[in-house]
Formats: C-alpha cells, structure tokens, sequence
C-alpha cells in the first residue's frame, strides 16, 4: 500500500480551517513581504496561490510580485488547539 500526502500545503491548510474566510483566497505561509522590506522565503501556501505560480522555498518578494493581493501570514498561528500535538 502507498499513501502519499501532500504536506507541502498542510499548514497553509491548517490555517483555513481555522480561519474559514481565508477558503478559495491565496494564502501563502511565510514573510511579511513588506513589513519583513521582501526579505525570507515561503514556507507553504494554499492550492489557490500555487496557481499563481508560488511554491515552497521561493522568495517572498518574488510571490508577492507573481500574486500582490495573497494574504500573506508570517507562521502558523500558536493559538490552533492541537496543532501542538502534531
């Protein structure tokens, strides 16, 4: 038997569902691109963004210019029950 999973999307996944308002939107995990003046790299981000052209480990600064309207959020919230655990 093989099970793939998609971890790359799971925090950004994570994160909808704690926060429903963020379903269907590019949600990109990472730094602020500009309050951090574009400086770090995506961590994950939402199927939604990835259609946009973003991906794991790109610069931020690079993502913000491919999709300028994506909510970017700087790491997963430490306020989800559970997330502790995983």
């Amino acid at each position: 038997m093989i099970l793939h999973l998609d971890m790359d999307s799971f925090y950004a996944s994570v994160e909808v569902r704690h926060q429903p308002d963020l379903a269907g939107k590019p949600v990109v995990i990472g730094a602020d691109p500009k309050q951090g003046r574009g400086r770090g790299v995506v961590s994950t981000c939402s199927y939604e963004a990835r259609a946009f052209g973003i991906h794991s480990a790109m610069p931020v600064s690079q993502a913000f210019v491919l999709c300028p309207h994506a909510i970017f959020l700087p790491r997963i919230s430490q306020n989800i029950p559970g997330l502790q655990q995983m």
